[in-house]
């Protein structure tokens, strides 16, 4: 266990190096044509994985598979945010929320395939139809020519990552406070459900399912609720109730647990719901306003998100699962519980600047029309 867990840890390298340079592949080449080539890459180390047991080979394709899906994410992201600002319709909460769809599907194929199918043959069989959907609809993606990236690359300063912008670190800094609950809650559900809840095998997924199932009603929602609110009050006042909700379900999850299993979980169910109903908006929205800073491209705003959320999830996981074990799971959900206050308030700083941006181009453009008196002022 010691080893496999050491290389699925170190295998985190292969993720975080593509964001070193993502952005200026796709202001080389478009981001249609990176996503193309980042899918092939990950369906073929993905069918590998499957293949081989040795520890440091599988290390190396883990990587690899690694380094192509945070290259397509990335590219997904940025190309979703440049549709955006040509449209003016919130699309990203749609597409997190194929996201989140998909890693349900996962899940529920996953566990199918345990009983009927092969790990080889599950893998071989995810990779192929997920290229055949992607080349149905790769017409749909915006071309080179389309996506802005020229237009965006003769109007902005090549920077490194240390030279983000005041207001992109507060974006990063924020994505990640609203990011991290939702990670936390998919890598301890099952334990929470286990050892909190004492719920039953089967029921396990009852709590990360209506956690889900929240997440994607609020994402696919976001388009038709961003014409009434701003997509950062929908990302404030979420991560606001999503804070509110887990600390419920913190307290009350053991004791409703101790004296009903069935009611611990129905009502743990309930309220990571509403959590995920609530951090729905977060994600989607921070990285749209990173495709509205000044200077800055949209990929490389959204590659730096992305490496300062890989880099800092890292530490984070190390502190919920020394947390977890110093003081117990319930009160170590405090920890992703502080962070989605601090992203409701992040959210909310960002609808004040927008709206003063907002007012500040309301001004005329012009300077103050002087009017000169003479004394033929008749005239």
């Amino acid at each position: 266990f010691a080893t496999w867990g050491t290389i699925i840890g170190f295998g985190v390298i292969g993720s975080i190096t593509p964001l070193l340079f993502a952005s200026r592949l796709i202001m080389r080449f478009g981001s249609r044509a990176i996503i193309r080539f980042s899918n092939y890459g990950a369906m073929v180390f993905l069918v590998t994985l499957a293949f081989s047991s040795d520890p440091l080979v599988w290390f190396f394709l883990n990587a690899s598979f690694g380094f192509f899906i945070s290259l397509m994410g990335v590219s997904v992201n940025a190309s979703a945010v440049m549709l955006q600002k040509q449209i003016s319709i919130n699309v990203m909460g749609r597409m997190h929320a194929g996201w989140s769809l998909g890693a349900v599907a996962a899940a529920i194929s996953g566990g199918l395939a345990t009983v009927y199918l092969s790990l080889e043959i599950y893998l071989l069989i995810v990779g192929v139809v997920t290229l055949i959907i992607f080349e149905f609809n790769l017409r749909w993606l915006l071309s080179p020519t389309e996506d802005g990236h020229l237009e965006e690359k003769a109007n902005t300063v090549k920077r490194r990552i240390y030279q983000m912008p005041a207001e992109l670190r507060l974006l990063a800094v924020g994505l990640f406070f609203g990011i991290y609950p939702e990670v936390a809650i998919i890598d301890w559900a099952a334990v929470f459900a286990k050892d909190v809840l004492n719920a039953d095998v089967a029921l396990r997924s009852v709590p990360f399912a209506a956690f889900m199932t929240g997440m994607i009603i609020g994402r696919l929602s976001m388009t038709r609720l961003a014409r009434v609110w701003h997509p950062h009050t929908m990302a404030s006042r979420g991560a606001f109730l999503a804070a509110i909700t887990l600390s419920i379900s913190a307290l009350t999850a053991g004791q409703l647990a101790s004296f009903n299993p069935e009611i611990g979980l129905i009502a743990t169910g309930a309220f990571w719901g509403l959590a995920g109903l609530g951090l729905a908006p977060v994600s989607p929205a921070f990285y749209s306003a990173a495709g509205h800073i000044p200077g800055v491209s949209t990929a490389w705003a959204v590659s730096s998100l992305s490496l300062f959320n890989a880099v800092i999830s890292i530490v984070a996981k190390t502190v919920m699962g020394a947390l977890s074990e110093g003081v117990g799971l319930s009160l170590a959900f405090f920890f992703p519980i502080v962070m989605a206050v601090g992203s409701g308030f992040i959210a909310a700083s960002v609808v004040k600047r927008a709206r003063r941006s907002e007012l500040d181009a309301a001004y005329p453009a012009t300077g103050p029309i002087s009017i000169v008196v003479t004394e033929d002022g008749a005239r």
